[in-house]
């Protein structure tokens, strides 16, 4: 299953196998947001700074997400003991306190990497019973745990029959379309990376070469390409090639870190293309994409007078670009948009 059709089903007691880095925690969190979004209650992200105090003033407005990493869960801070009337009560600390309380989403990530049998126990009892230890009582959250296969993971366990019989066991891939349309509108944002994965979907998610793969050797995932953008936008030009080349390396193999290397040396004048369209039939297809890419991440109403211009030039290059702005705008944008995509869709129906 695609991890964006995640969105379109509830996940309550579901098990998301697939590689590590694809993006599975990603998808989570995004439904929880989603899910606030809904209810037209405020998205918390427990993992995150938050005031216990003022959520649990009035739960009911609140909808939260929280993150358990499973494999390093310490079992002994989920409760304190205190002395109420002269006896000692366990009372659950702050989060699993609010937990209790909100509606919300419970994610236990890794869990098939648990190697203490009494925290798998633990996380087995709270994906059956939704129960965490004697007392907190969780039944009214959603919870989702995620994993690697065997082949996947070196530390992966199976899970006990009992368990598989009472979860829905979803293996999940990535989709360099979907991936691509979340990243376009992500912190994480680079022309170059989006580009290249779209010209070079296999890459998204290309595992280490044997003959190169030592034991110490990372591989390209979702997860690294993140990391690629990031450092890319940190350093711009201001980086030695043959430093940033190594730096690739360290986070895409060798292989695909060489290829996108190459890829680099393509850059786009926007200034220029915002006073002079002509120049976009200079370009080549590569830096056209990355202009795509750009302005899909920067829509506003100078760059949809362009696309308008380039419908009647390259309508595939404008389809690509709609299909990736993001759905959050304003409504005079939301209204250009519409107006362009009737456009589009008529020059697309004539080529036909």
């Amino acid at each position: 299953m695609k991890l964006s059709s995640l969105l379109q089903v509830n996940i309550d007691r579901m098990l998301l196998l697939g590689p590590p880095g694809i993006g599975k925690t990603s998808i989570i969190k995004q439904i929880a947001i989603s899910e606030a979004e809904k209810r037209n209650k405020i998205f918390v992200d427990l993992n995150e700074k938050f005031s216990a105090d003022e959520i649990l003033k009035n739960p009911d407005k609140y909808y939260v997400y929280y993150r358990i990493i499973a494999p390093y869960f310490n079992s002994d801070i989920i409760e304190f003991p205190k002395i109420v009337d002269g006896y000692v009560k366990l009372f659950p600390v702050e989060v699993f306190e609010v937990l209790q309380k909100c509606e919300g989403i419970l994610f236990v990530d890794e869990i098939t990497n648990v190697q203490i049998p009494h925290i798998r126990t633990l996380f087995y009892s709270l994906l059956d019973s939704k129960e965490l230890g004697s007392h907190i009582k969780l039944s009214h959250l959603k919870i989702v745990a995620a994993g690697n296969k065997i082949e996947h993971s070196e530390d992966a366990e199976t899970l006990p029959k009992p368990l598989r019989n009472r979860l829905i066991i979803v293996n999940v891939e990535v989709d360099a379309n979907d991936w691509l349309k979340w990243y376009t509108s992500s912190n994480s944002f680079n022309e170059h990376v989006a580009a290249f994965i779209h010209e070079h979907p296999g890459y998204l998610l290309y595992d280490v070469d044997p003959k190169y793969d030592d034991g110490y050797v990372n591989f390209a995932s979702p997860r690294t390409w993140e990391r690629v953008g990031l450092l890319l936008n940190e350093t711009k030009d201001n980086i030695d090639p043959k430093i940033r080349r190594e730096l690739l390396v360290g986070l895409l193999g060798p292989i695909v870190a060489d290829k996108f290397d190459s890829f680099l040396k393509y850059n786009v004048d926007y200034h220029r293309l915002k006073n002079d369209y002509e120049y976009w039939n200079s370009l080549h297809r590569s830096q056209k994409l990355m202009a795509i890419f750009t302005i899909a991440a920067n829509i506003n109403k100078e760059w949809i007078k362009f696309l308008m211009w380039l419908i009647d030039r390259e309508p595939e290059m404008v389809k690509i670009c709609l299909d990736k702005v993001n759905t959050k705008l304003s409504m005079d944008i939301v209204k250009d948009l519409t107006m362009l995509n009737v456009q589009l869709s008529k020059k697309i129906s004539l080529l036909r």
